[in-house]
């Protein structure tokens, strides 16, 4: 079982937090909604707008997600003599808060490069697999190729990220997300990862239908149906593990 580390923040922001990054999100995607769908180049817009979406869900990773493997911590220098009580008693509250600062500030740098990494490699490979998985669904394949590419690329960043840094590269745990069993298939990553697949497959619904408006070109529903979907899906999913682990 892959290690992970304590939150950075303390318990009452560490539940905000998740709802902020979902209601940061969905506003950069309704900011460049209107210019996704007058632009004469879709895919062109998606691409310059994927640095703000990757940048916040790598903020969400720091500060959400618990990586898989994350290095160990630095060790404890050895104790000196210990302090007289009237020294103790005046620093105490100096210190708790310098010893609670310096945990969050270690608890960051141990995400850092795990994060950097994932993005590494979910960024390029989840392009690429969610590419295909969008022709084999019925994007076109020798046209709108940028769209599809753009597409792909922020559906990797929003969906793959999360998932990477939370099973890294074990075997055991991304067999039990694609079969959806076990301790991996559970919690804010995996539903935002199911929820995205299903706004995805809902969003194409309307794209067939004979009604003539800019907003049903390819890929504007789809990709508005996943971000939908995987807000939700985050939503849901970390409700569904925080109410397990308080009924033990």
């Amino acid at each position: 079982m892959p290690s992970t580390s304590p939150s950075p923040l303390p318990p009452t922001l560490s539940c905000v937090a998740p709802h902020l990054h979902s209601a940061l999100l969905l506003t950069t995607y309704a900011s460049f909604f209107p210019t996704l769908v007058s632009s004469s180049s879709p895919g062109a817009t998606l691409l310059s707008t994927l640095p703000a979406i990757t940048l916040l869900q790598s903020v969400f990773c720091l500060i959400c997600v618990a990586p898989a493997v994350t290095p160990k911590p630095a060790s404890k220098r050895p104790h000196g003599k210990p302090h007289p009580k009237s020294t103790a008693t005046s620093s105490s509250s100096s210190s708790t808060a310098s010893s609670s600062s310096s945990s969050t500030l270690r608890i960051l740098s141990t995400r850092i490069l795990p994060t950097f990494l994932s993005l590494l490699l979910a960024l390029p490979l989840g392009t690429i697999v969610v590419s295909f998985l969008l022709v084999v669904f019925g994007a076109p394949l020798t046209t709108h190729v940028a769209e599809t590419v753009g597409a792909a690329a922020h559906v990797a960043v929003l969906v793959g990220l999360p998932l990477v840094v939370k099973n890294g590269v074990d075997g055991e745990r991304w067999r039990s997300v694609v079969s959806c069993v076990g301790e991996a298939a559970r919690g804010r990553e995996f539903g935002g990862a199911v929820g995205a697949a299903v706004g995805a497959w809902m969003g194409a619904v309307p794209i067939p239908l004979d009604w003539d408006r800019e907003w049903q070109k390819w890929p504007v529903p789809v990709l508005t149906g996943a971000y939908i979907g995987y807000v939700l899906g985050k939503t849901i999913g970390g409700a569904m593990s925080t109410l397990k682990a308080k009924s033990g």
